[in-house]
């Protein structure tokens, strides 16, 4: 998978039908592009894997490793397990990015992508005919075991680090952790502090717990989509990704706007005084599917 590939996803997520996934066109966007819900695996398999992708549609790691997970189960099925995908929550604004996009993609470039919408914070609402039509196609699932929505950090941030919902099983969040804190580059720092502040406790470092909130009956509201899926269908696991572009170690214990700073100067300017370490697309795409392989993993032996 390259940077490259973004212009082409809808062609390779239709490409994985030949090899057995079951693809239908769940909606249209607000510019009428087609959404897509794909699905691999026996309806009656044991387990449910739910991966949503591209709510921020600047956040574009997430849709290419939507697609790169897709099509290395769909060549590999895992056979007490269905997975579910949604890999381009926001077509309208993903493709406009996209079409920036090339092999010599940059750090700086990935600063300069604009094409953005808050489809996570508003996934409860019908603010946008998206996420209508992605809450409709969750709730055909009759279970959902595991939930992912994948995301990515500030383009420059002070390390890597995952959200995890509150619902989570404790001891399949334990044994997640000890999955991913072995595999985890040495370079790229696991955050001990959320530099955000949403989360409530941090479970590890790398890994911080939110809380979310039960929705009311009868009541659809802004809200993010491990919300949703958790008031729904109680998964054992429930996780978003915050992986960076590049970790600047002299950001650990900065401000939002220290970091916004640093990442302003960088969009701007190519460069900025601070050391910084990128991280190619392979080793992000890595963290991700290696976070679902090893849910998945711990999920059956649990």
């Amino acid at each position: 998978m390259q940077w490259s590939d973004l212009n082409q996803l809808d062609s390779l997520i239709l490409e994985t039908a030949a090899l057995g996934a079951s693809i239908e066109q769940i909606g249209v966007s607000g510019e009428g592009r087609s959404l897509y819900g794909v699905t691999v695996g026996e309806e009656q398999a044991k387990y449910t894997v739910v991966i949503l992708a591209g709510c921020h549609a600047t956040e574009i790691v997430g849709s290419l490793a939507a697609v790169a997970i897709l099509q290395s189960i769909v060549q590999t099925p895992i056979p007490s397990v269905r997975f579910g995908f949604v890999p381009i929550a926001d077509p309208d604004c993903l493709y406009p990015n996209a079409a920036t996009v090339s092999s010599t993609f940059t750090l700086q470039d990935a600063l300069n992508l604009s094409h953005e919408r808050d489809l996570e914070g508003n996934f409860m609402a019908d603010t946008y005919p998206e996420c209508v039509a992605i809450r409709q196609w969750f709730q055909k699932f009759s279970q959902i075991d595991a939930y992912f929505s994948l995301h990515a950090a500030a383009p420059i941030a002070p390390g890597l680090f995952f959200y995890v919902g509150e619902p989570s099983d404790p001891p399949l969040v334990q044994r997640v952790i000890e999955d991913m804190t072995a595999i985890v580059p040495p370079e790229i720092p696991l955050l001990d502090h959320d530099p955000t502040g949403v989360a409530q406790s941090v479970l590890a470092p790398g890994f911080f717990e939110l809380a979310l909130s039960k929705a009311e009956p009868g009541h659809v509201s802004p809200g993010s989509s491990l919300a949703f899926v958790a008031d729904r269908f109680q998964p054992k696991f429930l996780a978003v990704s915050e992986i960076p572009f590049a970790v600047c170690p002299a950001l650990m214990n900065a401000s939002l706007d220290e970091i916004h700073q640093v990442n302003t100067e960088v969009k701007h300017a190519g460069s900025t005084n601070q050391t910084l370490y990128e991280i190619n697309l392979e080793t992000q795409l890595h963290l991700l599917q290696s976070l679902v392989r090893s849910t998945v993993t711990q999920l059956m032996n649990s």
